[in-house]
């Protein structure tokens, strides 16, 4: 064979740009397909973003009932123990922008391990087929960071309500703010049972939690087309409950302020 002709056949085919983490949400297996072809890192930028929204998000859920709660303590004569609302504020946000963080931990441990379970039953649990006699890890990470694109939606979604409810929305019960003479945390909880009754709130719970549920659908069908084989959903399902159980315990308050209220 002629040096030219072998050197054509052996020339190494250009690798592939990284797919946009947004794909995922339309076209999660060709999504998936791309990220292992391309060899694409952890997308990063999504779950940092996610985060940082979802402690805004909570955080403006909470800061008119905080504020109309500590003026009126203020105006009662109980001002001098009211936490400062900056405090008050970076300290709810801080929670939802680590319950976010530990998510996406939990999703990626989980996943690697329902992919090595699946791959020691039988199944390409472990592995991705790119070409022919030629593999590459489960891009486990890759799909999980990327489908907090979700959250990012969804926490834009509940911040724009939050800034289109009524102000009288937010107004805490009176009783309440007397009840806690000065009171921090009753002051809080008072915020909270205003808070919780308002739209923004459900679109912040049902979001958070059927959202989380999304991801692990898209994190599977994307994995499938990444070459998985029967071991994508093991991978993307493993780490459904223990997310969904992470979600409630950060969504607790809010739930039972609004139950509360309801009884």
């Amino acid at each position: 064979m002629p040096a030219s002709s072998r050197s054509r056949t052996s020339a190494p085919q250009p690798v592939p740009e990284p797919p946009l983490p947004a794909e995922v949400l339309t076209r999660p297996a060709p999504f998936g397909e791309a990220a292992v072809r391309s060899g694409a890192g952890v997308y990063w930028g999504p779950v940092v973003v996610a985060a940082l929204l979802s402690g805004l998000s909570y955080a403006l859920l909470l800061r008119p009932g905080l504020d109309l709660a500590a003026q009126a303590a203020r105006a009662a004569g109980q001002g001098a123990q009211v936490t400062p609302p900056l405090l008050t504020h970076v300290t709810n946000a801080f929670g939802s922008v680590f319950l976010t963080a530990l998510t996406f931990g939990l999703m990626w441990g989980l996943g690697l391990l329902g992919g090595r379970v699946a791959g020691q039953r039988g199944g390409p649990g472990r592995e991705a087929a790119t070409a022919p006699g030629e593999t590459r890890p489960l891009p486990v990470a890759q799909v999980f960071s990327a489908t907090f694109t979700l959250p990012i939606l969804l926490s834009l979604l509940t911040v724009a309500l939050t800034l289109l409810t009524p102000a009288a929305s937010w107004a805490p019960d009176p009783a309440q703010v007397a009840a806690a003479q000065g009171s921090p945390l009753a002051l809080q909880r008072a915020a909270l049972a205003s808070a919780a009754q308002t739209p923004a709130a459900l679109v912040l719970v049902l979001g958070t939690l059927l959202g989380t549920a999304a991801q692990c659908v898209l994190a599977g069908r994307a994995l499938r087309g990444a070459g998985a084989g029967a071991g994508a959903w093991p991978a993307a399902l493993l780490p459904l409950l223990p997310a969904l159980g992470l979600q409630l315990l950060g969504l607790l308050p809010l739930l039972l302020a609004r139950f509360a209220h309801a009884g």
